[in-house]
């Protein structure tokens, strides 16, 4: 397991209301299942201030960006390491 630091972008982080945490897993993939998690107990608890705030989707890999210490990866099974930065960003949309 490696301690790292999960930044989040875009309209993961207005959505989920997470800027930054501080993580310990194995890979790329077990970020996404500890994120949402937290995520839901963020939504809980200002769900008791805000009773209509709409409860955000769950972050999917497929559905995201993600660098690795400043690198794109697009692999879930990318290995990580003590002091890693993982950006998550979703992506770009519009018309």
């Amino acid at each position: 397991m490696a301690d790292i630091t999960v930044k989040l972008f875009g309209v993961f982080r207005t959505d989920t209301r997470l800027a930054k945490e501080n993580i310990n897993v194995d890979d790329i993939g077990g970020i996404f299942p500890i994120l949402n998690e937290v995520a839901e107990k963020v939504y809980q608890n200002n769900l008791k201030e805000n009773p209509k705030l709409k409860k955000p989707d769950p972050i999917k890999f497929n559905d995201a960006i993600v660098y690795v210490n400043g690198e794109k990866t697009t692999k879930k099974r990318y290995s990580l390491k003590d002091g890693d930065e993982v950006w998550i960003m979703s992506p770009a949309s519009g018309g």
